[in-house]
């Protein structure tokens, strides 16, 4: 990779293990479903410019972002509440594991032994995780984490259905159908909405920017430009660093204790998450013709 690429890629992972302590930050303060809502009310006002006619795709668009809005994101803020930042974003690296399952059943994609060791290496550290003393008594809503992950990889799977297609503006239409979507649920389910906004701490509000500027626009639009300059296992390996940071990030900004149990669970399943998304020669060289071949059709 170029050094500037590098330098993107890594600015890219660290705004998304910083997206871990404004959630955190923001769904302490305010209800998580109407939170999400304002995050991706920001979010679409600053893609709004950059849509494309929907035709054809509007129903798999609002299923999509049902799945990766109201369910992915809305379950991670109500998960949040109780879970720390850290931890959150090693539960969050579930998606990986279930979304080579996924593939493998949908796709047919290859399932080799070095998979297999990969998933079962990520949810045993999962496991070691969930038993940590910060979960104490919150164990489920740790549950809840994992079930996002989950719904994140189910995402993907709809996505990919889409084909080739403009990611800026699949990204803006995801979150102009998805924030009424947000809104109405904390309509029905959630209280005190207002007041708690309006009572929110500054960095409490500061971060629903950072999550719908930030981390939303500015963050998704670098990987949408730097995916197709290179080979999957060339820039995948470095969104194993965003739970790393989303723990160094949770100790320094929000005061969030580190164990050994937190420690090794975590490093298993890095571990394991490592071993599903470095890929072989053979599947970089896979990757390379298709990236050819779409380049070519364009």
């Amino acid at each position: 990779m170029k050094p500037v690429d590098i330098i993107l890629v890594l600015t890219v992972v660290t705004i998304w293990g910083g997206n871990f302590i404004a959630m955190r930050t923001g769904a302490l303060a305010i209800p998580p479903y109407f939170l999400l809502g304002l995050r991706l009310a920001v979010a679409a006002l600053a893609l709004v410019w950059f849509v494309k006619s929907p035709r054809g795709m509007v129903v798999p668009l609002v299923g999509i972002a049902f799945t990766m809005c109201i369910l992915h994101f809305g379950l991670g803020l109500v998960g949040l509440q109780y879970v720390e930042a850290g931890t959150g974003a090693l539960a969050m690296q579930a998606s990986v594991p279930f979304a080579a399952l996924l593939a493998w059943i949908f796709f047919r994609e290859s399932f080799g032994w070095r998979r297999i060791v990969g998933v079962i290496f990520a949810f045993v550290g999962i496991t070691i995780i969930s038993g940590v003393p910060q979960l104490e008594g919150r164990i489920e809503m740790f549950l809840v984490m994992v079930v996002s992950a989950l719904c994140f990889s189910i995402a993907t799977i709809q996505i990919r259905r889409l084909g080739r297609v403009d990611f800026i503006s699949v990204n803006a239409w995801i979150c102009i159908f998805s924030a009424p979507m947000a809104f109405l649920v904390s309509y029905v389910f959630e209280q005190d909405q207002w007041s708690a906004t309006t009572s929110a701490s500054t960095p409490a509000l500061l971060g629903i920017l950072y999550m719908g500027l930030i981390a939303s626009v500015f963050g998704q639009g670098l990987w949408y430009r730097l995916l197709p300059r290179y080979q999957t296992n060339q820039v995948m390996p470095f969104t194993l660093l965003v739970p790393v940071l989303g723990i160094v990030f949770g100790i320094l900004f929000l005061d969030e204790s580190l164990n050994w149990q937190l420690m090794v669970g975590g490093l298993i399943t890095i571990a394991g998450v490592a071993v599903i998304v470095i890929r072989g020669p053979q599947s970089a060289a896979a990757d390379t013709a298709l990236s050819k071949n779409g380049s070519d059709k364009n």
